[in-house]
């Protein structure tokens, strides 16, 4: 019931439906569960296929080629899925995936009493990536044809992504730089959604390596993260996933990796008070690694849950 109401409301009141200004927040939140366990730190972080969506460079920078899919029970009952493959070969990277997220059951009615019966909202990223390793440094384009549906309206449009990226010091620091988002869509209802555009510039650090001299085959790498966000457009939005502040933020990350084999990750963001803290865990195989992310909400609509899994080609 309450999930009914939550979206009636947002969707038939006329200065809501006038400003829907951020239903494609999807595509800030992170695909996978691995990035939403780092409070999606993921600009200076390669991730396989997820990677076109927070900094397309890093697709060049991966070890291997790799098929990542991602599954994430957001709130209000909403569903986010993913499903994208990375292909390396030497210097160069092609990668494509499709992200959704959506909601059904929702019932419609234009007065009290009965309903007109049920809907959904729905929306939908099909896109594809470029990269390139110059040796120094790599950069890379990433594009997004984009579907949105908020009963009973519809709409399209397009996106691109750009990113730069490099490592130092034997691969143990890791910064990029990216530009995410920039492009339009068509007039949903009466206005076009605005796209979460924004500049980023991150860092990730593997600084130290703990191995205790009774266990010397458990070492334990740690490494810390961070991603600075300046979103390009700050346009007010009351969209049901719209949960980043308009502001200047960061997202900050620690994973620990032992013995290659499991890993733990947390992470927080900064000015963001209905989801500052994320959790993780995984678990890392020759050829799979799965992932689990729990992000506790403090809006009242509970605790998400997301799964992971990326097989090495």
């Amino acid at each position: 019931m309450k999930k009914t109401i939550f979206f009636l409301f947002t969707l038939i009141s006329p200065g809501l439906l006038c400003a829907q200004q951020s239903g494609l927040k999807l595509l800030e939140i992170g695909a996978t569960a691995s990035e939403l366990a780092r409070s999606e730190t993921s600009v200076a972080t390669p991730n396989g296929a997820p990677s076109l969506y927070s900094n397309p460079a890093l697709l060049a920078m991966s070890t291997n080629s790799s098929i990542s899919l991602g599954y994430t029970n957001w709130i209000s009952d909403s569903n986010n899925l993913f499903g994208g493959i990375n292909l390396r070969k030497n210097n160069r990277a092609l990668a494509f995936s499709i992200y959704t997220s959506g909601v059904s059951g929702l019932e419609q009615r234009d007065a009290p009493g009965e309903s007109n019966g049920d809907f959904s909202i729905q929306y939908v990223s099909l896109s594809g990536a470029y990269a390139y390793d110059f040796s120094y440094f790599s950069a890379g384009i990433s594009g997004h044809y984009l579907n949105e549906e908020i009963f009973p309206y519809r709409a399209n449009g397009y996106a691109l992504s750009l990113g730069l990226a490099s490592s130092f010091f034997n691969n143990r620091v890791r910064l990029g730089t990216s530009l995410l988002n920039l492009g339009e869509m068509e007039k949903l209802n009466q206005v076009p959604t605005e796209l979460p555009a924004s500049f980023n510039i991150g860092i990730a650090a593997d600084v130290m390596e703990l191995v205790h001299f009774k266990s010397p085959d458990l070492p334990i790498l740690v490494t810390l993260m961070a991603d600075y966000v300046i979103p390009v457009d700050n346009s007010e939005s009351n969209s049901y996933t719209d949960y980043n502040p308009d502001e200047n933020y960061m997202n900050l990350g620690v994973s620990l990796i032992i013995a290659d084999v499991v890993q733990v990750n947390s992470g927080y963001k900064t000015g963001d008070n209905t989801r500052p803290v994320s959790f993780g865990a995984g678990f890392i195989t020759e050829k799979v690694t799965f992932n689990y992310a729990l992000i506790p909400f403090n809006t009242g609509f509970g605790t998400v849950h997301s799964i992971g899994i990326q097989y090495q080609l």
